[in-house]
């Protein structure tokens, strides 16, 4: 088997959760410099969506699938939002940023068009506009984001690495994570954001991944690094937001030798 064939790896966040037992799959899959380009998948209410593969489990076809964002909806977006945020906020102030990340949040803390609970899921251009347009969820959606990279060590305002890291922080091997967090702010159209999230991609790609590419089990994920904005014509992408200056996460919590659970 070749030395540079892709492996999957489990997160490391999730090795000390299940027992410190880690594991590799050989994808068969050929090094990312000896693929073509991944061509990312349009929205999936798009009718050119219609040929593409979506979701993890059964990898359906895509095509117009409109769920209206009812208020009830709304309301259940915002209450995880906030229940998630108190635990990112929790452990961002304890220094435990290696345990950030292991909690299950990405369906409602960053959404998207194909996550395994529909509910969550964002169904038409109406349902993105609804979220942008709720001031109290947009700065919730900029915070988590923000709070998911710092504990991979990436300022997301910044763009750069943070440097030196604090104790627990660095990447964990969450390839599927990244490429809904990327995909996520491609479909909510966040401009600077999702360049910030392909420049962490890239870095990752070159340093800690040797180069090798980002999968999900047999699916390639990297789509996420070839996300194009504006993806509507008219479209405008909004500015980093204050809440995820570096100021607003950098000065956060105490020293790493007083780091809890």
């Amino acid at each position: 088997m070749a030395v540079d064939e892709p492996a999957v790896s489990m997160p490391a966040g999730r090795i000390d959760a299940r027992g410190g037992v880690a594991w590799k799959v050989r994808t068969g899959a050929k090094p990312a410099s000896a693929r073509p380009k991944a061509e990312p998948r349009p929205p999936k209410w798009e009718a050119s969506a219609a040929k593409a593969t979506y979701g993890r489990a059964a990898r359906k076809p895509g095509g117009a699938e409109v769920k209206s964002m009812t208020e009830k909806r709304l309301q259940n977006f915002k209450a995880k939002q906030a229940e998630t945020l108190h635990a990112m906020r929790s452990r961002a102030d304890k220094g435990a940023w290696d345990k950030l990340h292991n909690a299950h949040f990405d369906w409602w803390a960053f959404p998207i068009d194909d996550g395994s609970k529909p509910d969550f899921n964002i169904s038409s251009e109406a349902d993105v506009d609804v979220l942008r347009n709720d001031a109290e969820w947009l700065e919730g959606y900029h915070e988590a984001l923000s709070l998911a990279c710092h504990a991979w060590g990436w300022d997301l305002a910044a763009q750069r690495r943070i440097d030196p890291l604090s104790k627990g922080m660095g990447w964990t091997d969450w390839d599927v994570r990244l490429a809904k967090m990327c995909r996520s702010v491609y479909l909510f159209e966040e401009v600077e954001l999702l360049a910030s999230l392909q420049k962490f991609a890239r870095e990752v790609q070159a340093k800690e991944k040797e180069g090798k590419s980002f999968f999900y089990g047999m699916i390639c994920l990297d789509e996420l690094l070839y996300f194009e904005l504006p993806r509507r014509p008219g479209a405008t992408g909004a500015s980093c937001p204050e809440g995820a200056q570096p100021e607003a996460v950098s000065d956060r919590g105490p020293d790493s030798d007083t780091m809890g659970a």
